[in-house]
Parts: structure tokens; C-alpha cells; sequence
């Protein structure tokens, strides 16, 4: 009951606050809600503390029947074996070791059941016969088990609020948090109380999933966000609206998202429509990844998810306000909200994009057929796209000194090394990948082409060379890129890059930790994330980038 009244009371305190951020929910139903989400909360808490419970108890038993079962059993022969062996219990290798003894066990009897006699060259050939079929699936086993124990640890190793005393200036080293301290730390807390307390909760729908890869954003946590953003107004005459136009844009296509989800941003800060010209930028940069026309009410579809009025010719502007910005102007918007609603506003406009990705169905206005954004992922991995464990880097050069320069102004705000994620030299990769234990997997390595001497040190290198991966030329697109880093366990790219800062911020949206962008060596010489996954929003860091 105690903690069913400490869930309660937290669970009721998060949901009066979100309350106050949600003014255009009703307040009754928002009551209800409010209520709704303490209730289960409180309750799914007990569930929490009852399935540790039972877990430990399951590991308990685990161990006693291994150790402690009746002397000359299966189990202690197994144990005295798997530990002379050096194999540490309670791991994938011994639960494996285990169930194929056990297998074993079973097959010589079965074997000895149907009158065959132990030690015979029959007996011998239908006993390999049989475990050479059970292979197959303790293999599957075990490849079960270890991606389980990966996934467990990236889960616990997460470092997306790190910020810190790692900026250094006049021989010693500062906070990176350039006077937003308190405002990092409301942000972090916010959210990871919601995570903390809806981990476990029920799904009310369906859970979002890209290519078959499951994101780690629950329903309530989601909840929030859908409250605030995805209820449209009217859009009418009565108010301005910002008018995404003409076929110029400002840099390529890093840049454009950004100018997209600053558009979007832009009209939410104000209190304004979001209008797109049907022949425009925007409307080309989108259907190329996201909301393909597959049916006769497409327009009214894509109207309802992005909150925008589509026009199709200039006749049909009159009498509205039009606010025209070209895309540089876009680019350049700073949003003066606090950084943990910015966040939870950008987030919601990257899930809603990968609601709605193209997977090869349907055609841009053009007519042309859409490529699918799983290309890549299903070049590389298959049938196994679901399941794959695998890290992806992101070389991008910049053209050069620009580059170096973009992130040398990087490196003097959060403290990261100014020229590493340019490099990424094998010695940088390996203290990213080994803690994780991510260089046991696949390392697909995605670059703009400029500068292939980073690619060739990777593949020099004898233990991350034969890990590489690269997307073969006929999958090879930027969609199919963007998704393939996107879903990746570990993701390593260049701050720099607002490619790789796309990536990063899809990432955080759809409950991924394990970016790393910012990265320096301490004191010691040993490398260390400097600014955490949530930097990437930061405007403080990334300026008009973020």
C-alpha cells in the first residue's frame, strides 16, 4: 500500500503540471485524464515492485537448482563443468551451455528408450543426427540471450542529460551549461519522471515502429506531447499564416528539415498557420521520405497530421495574410521557449514524420514512385531487420576547412574534441563501441564520399575492419540512410552535420539514448561523452542548428 500511495502522489503531482501545459484540452476531460493516469500509474508501480520480485526469485531458483540440486543431477554436473570452464553464471553462454546438455540428456534417453544401445555406431549417428537439428535453436537461443543482454546494458548506460564541467577555458575546466543549468535540469527531470512512471504502463494503441524495429516511447509518455500538439485548429482567415513557397532552399538536405521543423515551430511560438505550396520545397523534400499519395484523400490526410493548409496556386492566397520567409530566413529562427518544451515540441513533429514513412508504396505529386525508407536496413540485414544489433557511423567532411571550422565554434560552446568526429580514427570508435559491447556487431559506416581516407583507416584496423558494413549502391539513398541510423542501437556522427544532427534529434524522439556527437579526452587521455544526446536541441550548443 505504501507504494501504491508514493506512485499515486507522484504520479497525480507529474499529471497537474502536464495539466498546465495543455490549455487548449478541455479541463473536465483533462480532470479525468489527469485521475486516469495517477490511478494507473499507482497501480502499475505495485506491478513494477511484484515483477522485480519475481524476477529475482526466478534468478534465485535458477542458481539454487544449478548449485544446489540433489548430488550427480544433470544441473551440478552441468555447474562443475560450465565452471571449470571460467563461465560466469547467470549468462547467456551458461544458460545456453545448460539447455544444450539438457537437450542431450533428453535425446540419449529417448534414444536409449527406443531400444538403441548406448555406445553403439548406430547409437552414436542418430545422437549427432538429433543435436545437430537442436543446434539450430540453441544458436537462435543464444543469439537471443546476447541481444538481450546488450539491449539491457545501452538501457542502464544512457547518458542523454550529461552536461558538466568539461568546457576547457584559460587552463581549466567550466561548465558547458552556459547559464542554463536550472532550465537542463527542469527539462531532465520532467522527463524522466514520465519515463520513470509510465515505463511499464499498458499500450492504449498500437506501438510506433520503424521497419519492424520497435521504438522505446511508451503510449503515456507520448501522451502528453499528442495532447498539446496534434489537437488542429481551425485554419481560417482570422489569423496569419507562414507560407512555405518556391523551389530555392538554403543548403541541402540536413538543412531543409531543419528549415521544415523550424517552420513548424516558427508557427506554433506565434499562434499562426502553417501553409505549404503544393509545388514548393517542402512539399518535394517530404514526399521524397514521408506521406506518399496513396489514396484520393491524401491532401486532406497530410493536412490533419502536419497542422498545415496546402495550397495549389497563388488564386488561392487571396484574402489570407501571407508572412512569405525564404528558407535561409527559416533556417536562421530561434524559438525562445524553454528548452525542455522545445524539445517536446520537435519531438513530437520527428515522431509524427516517421508515422508516416514511405516504404516504397504510393507516389510523390509528380507521379514518381516513392523509394522505402527500410532500403538500407533491409539490404544489410533482411529478415533479421528487427532483431539486428548493429552501430552505424556517420563520416561527413564538410567540404574541408568549413567543416573544421563549424566544429571548432562546436567544440569552444560544449567542450567536444575539434577535430575527432571529422577524423573518426579507429582509437575514437573503439571508446564509444567496446564499453557498449557493440564491436562483436556490425559497424555500417554511411558518408557524404569527400574524404575516403576515414574509411580506409576503418577497414585497416583488425578489429573494427572486419565489422564494417557499407549499404549496397542500388539501396544506397538518403531516406534509406537516415532510417538505417535512425534504428541503429549506437549511432557516432559529426555535430557538425545537420545530417547527423537530424538523426540524433529522430533518435531522442523515438526514446533512443546512445548518440554520440560530443565527444573529448579527459585529463588522463581517455575519451568521454562531454554534452549528452539532449545537446542536440540546445541552442546554446548548436545555435541556430539545434
Amino acid at each position: 500500500r505504501s507504494q501504491l500511495s508514493i506512485a499515486l502522489i507522484f504520479s497525480t503531482k507529474l499529471n497537474e503540471n502536464k495539466l498546465m501545459m495543455m490549455p487548449k484540452v478541455n479541463k473536465s476531460i483533462a480532470a479525468l485524464v489527469v485521475l486516469a493516469l495517477a490511478a494507473s500509474t499507482a497501480l502499475q508501480c505495485h506491478s513494477w515492485w511484484a515483477a522485480e520480485t519475481e524476477e529475482w526469485e526466478f534468478s534465485s531458483e535458477f542458481r539454487r537448482k544449478l548449485m544446489h540440486h540433489q548430488s550427480g543431477s544433470i544441473y551440478d554436473k552441468n555447474w562443475r563443468a560450465l565452471s571449470a570452464k571460467g563461465l560466469e553464471p547467470e549468462t547467456a553462454n551458461v544458460e545456453v551451455e545448460v539447455m544444450r546438455s539438457l537437450s542431450r540428456r533428453r535425446a540419449w534417453r529417448g534414444l536409449k528408450a527406443q531400444g538403441i544401445e548406448p555406445g553403439t555406431p548406430k547409437f552414436k549417428r542418430a545422437l549427432k543426427t538429433k543435436m545437430k537439428e537442436r543446434e539450430a535453436l540453441l544458436k537462435e537461443q543464444q543469439e537471443t540471450l546476447e541481444r538481450q543482454k546488450v539491449r539491457r546494458k545501452m538501457k542502464d548506460s544512457k547518458e542523454v542529460w550529461l552536461r558538466g564541467e568539461y568546457l576547457m577555458s584559460r587552463g581549466k575546466y567550466v561548465s558547458n551549461t552556459w547559464n542554463r543549468g536550472e532550465e537542463v535540469n527542469a527539462a531532465a527531470a520532467d522527463k524522466i519522471l514520465i519515463e520513470t512512471l509510465t515505463r511499464n504502463l499498458e499500450e492504449d494503441y498500437q506501438p510506433l515502429a520503424v521497419c519492424d524495429r520497435p521504438a522505446d516511447v511508451g503510449s503515456t509518455e507520448d501522451f502528453v506531447s499528442l495532447q498539446q500538439y496534434e489537437q488542429c485548429p481551425d485554419i481560417s482567415q482570422d489569423k496569419p499564416i507562414l507560407l512555405l513557397e518556391g523551389y530555392q532552399s538554403f543548403g541541402r538536405t540536413g538543412n531543409n528539415l531543419i528549415e521544415f521543423l523550424h517552420a513548424i515551430q516558427e508557427a506554433r511560438d506565434n499562434d499562426i498557420h502553417l501553409g505549404i505550396m503544393t509545388r514548393s520545397w517542402a512539399m518535394q523534400l517530404l514526399l521524397k521520405m514521408w506521406m506518399a499519395i496513396e489514396s484520393e484523400d491524401w491532401q486532406a490526410q497530410f493536412e490533419r497530421t502536419f497542422c498545415v493548409k496546402i495550397f495549389e496556386n497563388d488564386q488561392e492566397l487571396e484574402g489570407w495574410n501571407v508572412i512569405h520567409q525564404d528558407t535561409k530566413e527559416l533556417f536562421y529562427y530561434r524559438s525562445e521557449i524553454p528548452l525542455g518544451d522545445y524539445i517536446a515540441s520537435q519531438e513530437y513533429s520527428l515522431r509524427t514524420l516517421f508515422r508516416n514513412y514511405n516504404t516504397g508504396e504510393g507516389h510523390d505529386l509528380g507521379g514518381g514512385e516513392v523509394k522505402d525508407m527500410c532500403s538500407g536496413i533491409n539490404a544489410i540485414f533482411g529478415e533479421k531487420r528487427s532483431s539486428a544489433i548493429y552501430s552505424v557511423i556517420h563520416s561527413r567532411s564538410l567540404e574541408g576547412e568549413p567543416g573544421l571550422r563549424i566544429l571548432g565554434k562546436l567544440a569552444g560552446k560544449s567542450g567536444c574534441d575539434p577535430v575527432a568526429a571529422l577524423e573518426m580514427k579507429p582509437d575514437y570508435i573503439k571508446s564509444i563501441l567496446d564499453p557498449l559491447g557493440m564491436m562483436q556487431y556490425p559497424i555500417v559506416f554511411i558518408t557524404d564520399g569527400q574524404n575516403s581516407a576515414v574509411l580506409e583507416r576503418l577497414l585497416a584496423d583488425p578489429d573494427i575492419g572486419p565489422m564494417i558494413h557499407s549499404v549496397p549502391e542500388e539501396a544506397c539513398w538518403i531516406g534509406g540512410d537516415l532510417t538505417l541510423a535512425i534504428m541503429s542501437n549506437a549511432f557516432i556522427g559529426n555535430p557538425a552535420s545537420t545530417f547527423s544532427g537530424f538523426i540524433a534529434k529522430s533518435r531522442l524522439a523515438l526514446g533512443f539514448g546512445h548518440s554520440y556527437l560530443f565527444r573529448a579526452k579527459d585529463e588522463n587521455g581517455a575519451w568521454r561523452t562531454v554534452c549528452g544526446d539532449h545537446c542536440i536541441f540546445d541552442k546554446s550548443i548548436l545555435s541556430v542548428m539545434s
